[in-house]
């Protein structure tokens, strides 16, 4: 495995994190408005892995949770979310939520539950990722930390 260095998200790095996600599948509605709370892996100067968290008080959605398929089944997924839940507790969040259609199971085996998104509620409630950035078949899970 190639060193990588986990680090914020600057703004140059939009475009590639959008590019990234996109290739993975994932929503890029929202990105740029919540970039100052990404975290992005780098390796030889690329962006090699991405995860996102967008803060709503004592909650947090966990967001863009993608590696680039070279680097992958190699412990950088879990990287970069070890780093984001470390940068959670600092900023004082309580619970973590996130929507998935592919991730199920990964999210399962880190300790989040499957609960009912209709339960969700206000700041979160109205961000891009639960007003149609997912589809309505995404999976909501939360971990309360």
């Amino acid at each position: 495995m190639m060193p990588h260095a986990i680090e914020q998200a600057l703004p140059a790095d939009a475009a590639a994190i959008e590019e990234l996600l996109t290739s993975a599948g994932l929503p890029t509605a929202g990105v740029r408005e919540h970039l100052a709370h990404f975290l992005v892996a780098r390796a030889a100067g690329a962006i090699i892995g991405v995860i996102g968290l967008e803060p709503y008080g004592e909650e947090g959605l966990l967001r863009s949770l993608a590696v680039r398929p070279d680097y992958r089944s190699q412990g950088m997924g879990n990287n970069l979310y070890a780093r984001l839940l470390d940068e959670a507790r600092a900023k004082g969040i309580r619970r973590l939520v996130l929507l998935t259609t592919t991730a199920e199971r990964w999210f399962a085996g880190l300790g989040f539950v499957r609960i009912d998104a209709e339960n969700i509620r206000g700041g979160m409630r109205s961000s891009a990722e639960f007003t149609g950035a997912c589809p309505s078949t995404a999976v909501c899970m939360e971990l309360k930390l």
